[in-house]
C-alpha cells in the first residue's frame, strides 16, 4: 500500500492527535477510517479461510478441478484502489500495523466497531482474530472512548448502526451472551440505544453484513432467505429493501460501505443492484474487489469507520 495514499496524523512534536470517535449511523458521511495492511498469502491461508467461513467457501473458484487462487498483484491493486477512493472522498485513512503471526489482516471490521462516541473491541471466538486485534494497541490511547466486551462473542461485521436502533446479527461469530455484554457496555458508555438481535434461517452465516447492509437513508440491500421472517420484518419496518439473489449474496455484493448517505461503494459486478440504487437517488461507486473477496471479505469488512457525520 503506497504510504502517500494514507493521511498522516502525527504532530510535529511526535505526539499523535487524538481521534474523536463518532458513528451516528453507518451511512453518515465518512470522515476517518482504518484499513488493514495488504500482505501476501499462501495455500494454507486459503484452506484455513474456507474452513473458518464455509458459507463463503464457494468464492474459491474452481476451474477444471483446480482451485483458482487470488492473484497477488491484482488483489493488492484492488485494495490500494479502495484506499485511494476513501482518500479521494475526503476521509482520513489509517493503516493498521502488521501483526507478524497473522497472515491476513484485510478485514479490520472483525476486530472492532464504533457506535456513537465509543469504539468497542470485538470479542471473537476465533484465535486468529484475537491475535489480529493486537494491531489496534497503538491506536487505543488515541481513541476518545473505548469499551471492551466482557463476555460472550461479538464481531463488528454483525453490528449495524441505524439512526435509532443497533441491529446485531446472531451469526457464527456472535451469540446472545455477546449481545447482553454489549448492552451492558452501552449503559456504561452512556449510549441510549436499543439493540435488536437479528436471527438467521440457517447455520453458517459469517456476519450480518454479508446478508444485509444500509445503502442509503432508510434503504438497504438484503438477501431475505438468509433471515428468519420475523427478523426480516424488523428490518423491513425501518428500511425499503433491495433484494439480492443467492449468487449476489454469495459473491459478497451485499457487503458495501457508505462514503455519504447518497454515495455507496459497491461491487463493480453488481450491475443490477447498482441500477436499483440509481432508482432510489443514491450514487453507486463501483470498484472491482473480485480478487480481495476471495479471502473472503467485501468493502464493509475491509473498513473500520472511526468518525462519521
Amino acid at each position: 500500500m503506497a504510504t502517500s495514499r494514507i493521511a498522516h496524523t502525527e504532530a510535529k512534536d511526535g505526539k499523535h492527535f487524538m481521534i474523536q470517535i463518532s458513528n451516528p449511523s453507518d451511512i453518515a458521511e465518512l470522515r476517518e477510517v482504518i484499513v488493514g495492511p495488504y500482505k501476501p498469502f499462501n495455500w494454507w491461508n486459503l484452506i484455513w479461510g474456507s474452513l473458518r467461513y464455509p458459507d463463503l467457501a464457494s468464492l474459491r473458484y474452481v476451474e477444471n478441478n483446480t482451485v483458482k487462487v487470488p492473484d497477488h498483484r491484482i488483489a493488492r491493486r484492488q485494495h490500494e484502489q479502495l484506499v485511494q477512493t476513501l482518500v479521494d472522498a475526503g476521509a482520513e485513512v489509517h493503516a493498521l500495523p502488521s501483526v507478524p503471526d497473522v497472515d491476513i489482516q484485510l478485514y479490520p471490521r472483525d476486530i472492532a466497531f464504533a457506535v456513537d462516541d465509543t469504539i468497542f473491541l470485538s470479542r471473537s471466538r476465533d484465535p486468529i482474530r484475537q491475535k489480529e486485534q493486537r494491531a489496534l494497541e497503538s491506536f487505543l490511547p488515541r481513541f476518545s472512548k473505548v469499551e471492551r466486551i466482557a463476555s460472550g462473542h461479538i464481531e463488528g461485521g454483525d453490528v449495524m448502526v441505524t439512526d435509532d436502533v443497533v441491529f446485531v446479527g446472531l451469526s457464527e461469530a456472535t451469540n446472545l451472551q455477546g449481545v447482553s455484554a454489549l448492552r451492558e457496555c452501552f449503559v456504561h458508555a452512556g449510549i441510549d440505544r436499543e439493540i435488536v438481535p437479528i436471527e438467521f434461517s440457517g447455520r453458517g452465516v459469517v456476519h450480518l453484513d454479508t446478508k444485509f447492509t444500509m445503502v442509503g437513508p432508510k434503504l438497504g440491500y438484503i438477501h431475505s432467505p438468509a433471515l428468519t421472517p420475523y427478523s426480516r420484518s424488523l428490518i423491513a419496518a425501518r428500511f425499503d429493501l433491495i433484494e439480492a439473489d443467492a449468487a449476489e449474496a454469495r459473491s459478497l455484493m451485499v457487503n458495501t460501505v457508505a462514503l455519504a448517505p447518497d454515495r455507496i461503494i459497491i461491487d463493480a459486478r453488481a450491475i443490477r443492484l447498482a441500477e436499483a440504487l440509481h432508482a432510489h437517488g443514491v450514487e453507486p461507486v463501483p470498484l472491482d474487489f473480485s480478487e480481495v473477496t476471495k479471502f473472503p471479505g467485501g468493502f464493509r469488512c475491509a473498513t473500520l469507520p472511526l468518525r462519521r457525520g
